[in-house]
């Protein structure tokens, strides 16, 4: 198979529709478990215009869908929506291989990898922030994983 798979399930959120063939398309390139980059943006952005465009930026001067801080990430326009979600995508990727998990990236990509691979060698108190961003996706993208599993073809094995 050479092209991501376009399952028809319902978009379950309230704006960002027109980024979902980007979110397929990279989860597709960087083996990423499907919805759950998009479940990632959800939490980052809440696909609000006045974040995606910069017109709003966090704390931390996080910028765009993603959420990308320019300072850690000087590589990419993080105002550009299909820049940042193929970024994040291919940075989720890095953190997935370092640390051996979804969740540990997850909370590697929200708290910083450095905090988290601090964290794995000594006992630390991890942010409720963090343990809320990397449970909150993983749940509802498993839950999308599984509303899916019902609704593809039977093997042919």
């Amino acid at each position: 198979m050479n092209e991501p798979l376009d399952l028809k399930f319902s978009w379950p959120y309230p704006r960002g529709i027109e980024y979902k063939h980007v979110f397929q398309a990279a989860e597709f390139q960087y083996n990423i478990p499907y919805g759950l980059l998009a479940r990632q943006a959800w939490q980052e952005s809440r696909f609000r215009e006045d974040i995606i465009t910069g017109k709003k930026m966090s704390a931390a001067n996080a910028q765009g869908i993603m959420q990308i801080v320019p300072r850690w990430h000087p590589d990419v326009n993080p105002l550009d929506p299909v820049a940042s979600i193929m970024y994040a995508a291919k940075y989720d990727t890095e953190l997935y291989r370092a640390f051996g998990t979804w969740e540990l990236a997850l909370a590697a990509y929200n708290w910083g990898p450095s905090n988290v691979a601090n964290a794995k060698h000594k006992r630390s108190v991890w942010p409720i922030e963090t343990i809320k961003y990397a449970s909150e996706i993983l749940a509802d993208a498993y839950e999308i994983l599984a509303s899916l599993s019902t609704s593809l073809p039977a093997s042919t094995d």
